[in-house]
């Protein structure tokens, strides 16, 4: 339906996010139900206190009450986001609105109804930006319809015939990517279909839609916490499987490495639906900025990409790629870095929305030697980084979006060989104690080299990155010519200052003169004594360009980053 300008200028949607907060407790309540019901059936009526017939029926019983109760909390918590992602958009236009409102200019007069006279052109301005807020916002709204009444069942049968329709469209999509589609295709052809059509997809075959890069942000959060939970929930009873098997052959070693496996994995993915279940409060006074799982793997050593705000309608996206050691075990480490530079670009410019994206969306090197040594692990992710950064060129909703690619030791290769290989459509880069960007200046980066960053503080040992250097490091860690971190200490020392300093294991160093982009400064924040600390100094300074909470930015790597994302770059130092 289309909303007034009446409407929209005067309407309190407090109420509705209150009824958005009653759906998400409701979610709550009956997870906890579920925890109550599986805890009946496994401990206090398993097998270890009741046997026979009877006993596995009502366990059988109980544990198909207990899965419709996690169904139907999952129901709730959708209805929840589509209600939130609705008032976000709804408080957002009608703030514009009032802001169209408080700038009109003399001699143009409004009346109740949103009626402009005055100078024919300054009439067709005012209500072009007028319509385009509607449209946003009456489009919001057939969205909200559309997902709560499919969750709910409440559809009449025209809306049921759409949300088949949606469904029949599967194979379209899927060709449609396989076949190579561009993100702003994807982004068109769903645009395309009708709220009650994408709904019917996305309850449908949401694993089609979580990680397809120009899918919006909303429907790529949807969808992979959706899958998040189901996958939770079969691991758990895999857990409870490989449990009661074990519980009959406790000396089964394999048993015991599975399970050990499905615990681990487990934990992870339970600290990553933990970690993005609230809002991250950005300081005191600053603003709560919600989370956004836009991709997850399980696989392997685990991936994962979580946006910190909305990179659909923030002024600033920043992006942030880890490196050597990263995985789904700590993704949530790389995540508080993200968090802490949404935090930072706040307090550079609280006048500006800006999300931060923590992309962990390929396989990053698992040590320093041999691994992050070869440029391999980059190569195979610069396709998708690429794909990435042109998703959200295509979903930005304005189209005026300032987009900043991060990345952080190894992830800096990342970045820099995807730029190099498969292209970063990205306003700046910025590399963060960097072993080379896969390039030898930053005028094969394809960006203004103006527009290309790099820092590192004066105890990172990353400095020493060169091949001889690593070597040697390797080898004094090893035993090497005193043993321990004292002859890796002085063997890289020796091997640092016989080596070309500009030249590092991936090509020339970003902070050179001779890369020709820019550099900022950077605290070395971690301060030890001793021949055997200073080994472990240059090694944490590695990762110290974080440092601090999540008030006003406390280090000088962090305030010169805020600067770099929220395009204030005549601050940076």
């Amino acid at each position: 339906m289309s909303v007034s300008y009446s409407a929209l200028r005067e309407a309190d949607f407090a109420p509705l996010a209150a009824v958005g907060e009653e759906w998400r407790a409701q979610a709550g309540r009956l997870e906890e139900r579920e925890s109550e019901l599986d805890d009946l059936r496994r401990r206090q009526i398993g097998e270890a206190q009741w046997t026979g017939t009877v006993a596995e029926e009502v366990r059988s019983r109980v544990k198909l009450i207990g899965d419709d109760t996690v169904e139907r909390a999952g129901e709730c918590r959708r209805i929840a986001a589509a209600i939130e992602d609705a008032v976000a958009v709804f408080q957002d236009r009608q703030e514009e609105l009032l802001e169209v409102l408080a700038s009109v200019p003399a001699g143009l007069s409004v009346d109740a109804d949103g009626v402009a006279t005055g100078e024919a052109v300054d009439v067709m301005a005012f209500e072009q930006r007028v319509e385009a807020i509607l449209d946003a916002v009456s489009e919001a709204d057939e969205t909200l319809h559309a997902a709560v009444a499919a969750i709910a069942g409440t559809t009449d049968d025209g809306e049921r015939a759409e949300l088949a329709a949606g469904v029949a469209l599967a194979d379209d999509f899927q060709d449609m990517v396989a076949r190579g589609a561009s993100p702003a295709e994807v982004n068109a052809w769903w645009d395309g279909l009708s709220p009650f059509e994408q709904q019917g997809l996305l309850e449908a075959r949401p694993e089609l839609l979580a990680q397809v890069d120009g899918m919006p942000t909303d429907v790529r959060d949807t969808a992979n916490r959706t899958l998040l939970d189901g996958e939770l929930h079969r691991r758990e009873s895999e857990i409870e499987a490989v449990e009661d098997r074990l519980a009959a052959d406790p000396g089964n070693e394999a048993l015991q490495e599975r399970l050990e496996g499905l615990r681990g994995t487990q934990g992870d993915l339970t600290r990553l639906r933990d970690t993005i279940s609230e809002p991250y409060q950005v300081g005191s006074g600053g603003p709560a900025l919600d989370h956004y799982l836009l991709g997850y793997s399980s696989a392997e050593d685990g991936r994962a990409i979580v946006a910190v705000g909305n990179p659909d309608t923030a002024d600033n996206v920043s992006v942030l790629v880890p490196g050597t050691g990263a995985d789904l075990g700590n993704a949530t480490g790389s995540l508080d870095r993200a968090q802490l530079m949404a935090g930072d670009a706040y307090w550079a410019d609280p006048s500006a929305s800006t999300a931060s994206v923590m992309w962990l969306g390929y396989d990053a090197p698992d040590e320093i030697v041999p691994h992050a040594m070869d440029k391999g692990y980059a190569e195979d992710a610069a396709k998708d980084l690429s794909s990435f950064a042109a998703g959200l060129r295509a979903v930005d909703e304005d189209g005026e979006s300032h987009v900043t690619m991060t990345g952080h030791s190894y992830g800096s290769t990342t970045v820099g060989i995807a730029a190099r290989d498969a292209g970063l459509d990205v306003d700046d880069m910025v590399f963060v104690a960097s072993p080379g960007v896969g390039v030898d200046s930053a005028s094969d980066l394809g960006i203004d080299p103006d527009r290309v960053w790099a820092t590192r503080n004066e105890e990172d040992i990353i400095g020493w990155a060169c091949e001889d250097t690593i070597s040697t490091i390797g080898g004094g860690a090893g035993g090497g010519l005193l043993g321990g971190p004292v002859g890796g200490l002085i063997g890289g020392a020796v091997g640092y200052f016989t080596s070309d300093h500009d030249d590092l294991i991936h090509g020339t160093d970003p902070v050179s003169d001779a890369f020709g982009g820019r550099t900022f400064q950077s605290d070395a924040t971690r301060d030890a004594d001793g021949i055997e600390e200073l080994w472990k100094d240059n090694v944490e300074n590695h990762s110290s360009y974080w440092d601090g909470d999540n008030g006003h930015p406390r280090n000088a790597a962090r305030d010169n980053m805020a600067y770099i994302v929220t395009g204030q770059t005549s601050g940076v130092r």
